[in-house]
């Protein structure tokens, strides 16, 4: 059986989330866990098979350990998470 892909929206949407939290990286110094898990469940789903999925899985894990989180520290986490999202897909290496 195929795996199912995202549809395009849901791609957008996370993406636009992505974004939208890196800008309020540049307003705000600290970020709760909480938001991010959200930001990063809707990431991992649409990141699957993508050079970004182990970063994704990493930052999911940090969310349960930590309770805060600089916006350098995220900034930094988001950036690198979106470049490995427009990568080539990890299976077609």
């Amino acid at each position: 059986m195929t795996p199912i892909s995202p549809t395009l929206e849901k791609v957008m949407d996370a993406m636009e989330m992505l974004e939208d939290t890196l800008a309020r990286t540049t307003k705000e110094t600290t970020f709760a866990p909480g938001p991010l898990q959200d930001l990063l469940f809707e990431l991992w789903a649409v990141t699957k098979d993508t050079p970004a999925q182990p970063d994704v899985e990493r930052w999911l894990t940090l969310t349960i350990e930590r309770n805060l989180f600089s916006a350098d520290e995220v900034r930094d986490a988001l950036t690198t998470i979106r470049d490995l999202a427009h990568a080539v897909p990890a299976d077609t290496h």
